[in-house]
């Protein structure tokens, strides 16, 4: 690790009982094999039941087993540092810095998370990816005028 801390904001109510959700687990698991980040979740109250929440813990805890937070509150704990935000275009909070807004797409939200986790994993690949070498200066003459 170069020293950065990445961190990875999801609504979790947007995966969770969604028919492709073991999809969006299985991407972000795929995605910390490239690099190791923070996992913040986070939903609504009334939107997740505590018998949903359980099982979602009890059934990913292995697979999730990096540093995950899940909070019952959309508004974003300013102690942590997000690096970046996969949020619904209608869950966007003004004064929070926007990296992917998704729409419904085909009705599952779920599919626009994927996109999200897609557009994430290539950020993280070209930040965290080795640098070309800097080329030596050309030296420029001046021509002459007479």
């Amino acid at each position: 690790m170069n020293g950065a801390i990445y961190a990875l904001r999801l609504k979790l109510s947007d995966f969770l009982n969604d028919p492709l959700g073991h999809l969006v687990i299985d991407k972000i698991h795929e995605v910390y094999q490239i690099q190791n980040f923070k996992l913040q979740l986070w939903y609504d109250e009334g939107d997740l039941t505590p018998a949903d929440l359980k099982s979602f813990i009890e059934k990913y805890e292995k697979i999730l087993h990096y540093k995950t937070t899940i909070r019952p509150s959309r508004d974003p704990d300013r102690a942590q540092f997000t690096w970046y935000n996969i949020i619904h275009k209608d869950d966007k909070i003004i004064d929070f810095p926007l990296r992917f807004q998704y729409e419904h797409e085909c009705g599952w939200r779920a599919g626009g998370v994927i996109n999200g986790l897609e557009q994430f994993r290539d950020c993280l690949k070209f930040v965290t990816s080795p640098k070309p070498a800097k080329q030596e200066k050309t030296i420029r003459k001046q021509k002459r005028n007479d």
